[in-house]
């Protein structure tokens, strides 16, 4: 009796300390910036297309001197961008944030930009699903 309530002590343990071992394992969340060093951070529809053309934004960025900074993906039909440009835009280190969205996305995202405190620059990338086309504005 005392083994098998030992043995059930111990299991109940092991499960309650596992997952927090665990937990503390992972990387922590967020994202970590070197002060010396200027970021691209990247808001992106959540399709195909948008990410095939995250890839190609992300060359080009390196390419002009940026590190990769925060990713946020948004689903076609979002209106309120502010929460998501909020995150993407709450460092100093990030200089420049690439939009990667639907032509038809561009008047709710500007509309949410309204009243933030960024005094880095937008890109816009629009992209059609059906013709799979990138044009860069800035």
């Amino acid at each position: 009796m005392r083994r098998k309530l030992l043995i059930i002590t111990l299991s109940a343990l092991f499960m309650l300390v596992l997952p927090c071992v665990a937990c503390s394992l992972l990387p922590e969340q967020g994202f970590t910036y070197d002060p010396s060093k200027s970021y691209a951070s990247f808001l992106v529809l959540d399709n195909e297309t948008g990410r095939n053309s995250l890839a190609v934004m992300k060359q080009r960025s390196v390419g002009e001197g940026w590190e990769i900074g925060p990713i946020e993906y948004y689903k076609q039909g979002t209106k309120d961008f502010a929460p998501i440009l909020k995150k993407l835009t709450s460092s100093q280190h990030v200089t420049v944030v690439w939009i990667i969205s639907s032509i038809w996305d561009i008047p709710d995202i500007k509309k949410s930009m309204e009243g933030l405190e960024y005094i880095g620059s937008y890109r816009y990338v629009p992209i059609s699903e059906e013709a799979g086309s990138i044009k860069i504005q800035q």
